[in-house]
């Protein structure tokens, strides 16, 4: 009795991994990137004096069925100044939207996202991010702008009625 109830003890740690992944399945929605709300807006200056203000407006995860995620992120790009000279922030400056598709694959605590090659793509790499709990998951990214590299974190929240 003592070695079945052993045996049974062992297989439930090995199969924790596969039931934190049924868990995190579905839509999250980005309400934070590192400590602030989203909609977030960064200023980037280049070396040669080139400012953008991004605007991050929406970003939502989709893990699906067969380890597959989907990733949508609404963001604009102002060009403000160009070695001094400013620009009107008037303008209205249209919405642009990326899509990222690939595989994730959960272990423990850790979650590993790996865009599909694509031209789209081009550039991405694999993200290892954290699985906070069933519902919040934590993942690193990087974002160029000119010569300008940031790294940020998304924190983003279950939100089964989003999709």
């Amino acid at each position: 009795m003592r070695h079945r109830l052993a045996i049974t003890i062992a297989l439930l740690s090995f199969v924790r991994p596969v039931a934190l992944q049924a868990q995190t399945m579905g839509a999250y929605l980005a309400d934070r990137i590192d400590q602030a709300p989203l909609p977030m807006t960064d200023r980037v200056t280049d070396p040669q004096g080139t400012t953008y203000l991004v605007e991050f407006e929406r970003l939502v995860l989709s893990l699906r069925n067969g380890n597959r995620f989907r990733a949508v992120v609404r963001f604009r790009r102002t060009l403000t100044s160009v070695g001094g000279s400013t620009r009107s922030l008037a303008r209205s400056t249209p919405v642009q939207s990326m899509t990222v598709n690939g595989t994730f694959a959960v272990t423990g605590s850790a979650i590993r996202f790996t865009p599909d090659p694509s031209a789209d793509t081009q550039g991405l790499q694999m993200l290892d991010g954290t699985v906070e709990s069933s519902g919040r998951i934590a993942v690193p990214f990087d974002y160029r702008n000119g010569a300008v590299s940031r790294r940020r974190i998304l924190r983003l929240k279950h939100a089964p009625n989003i999709l």
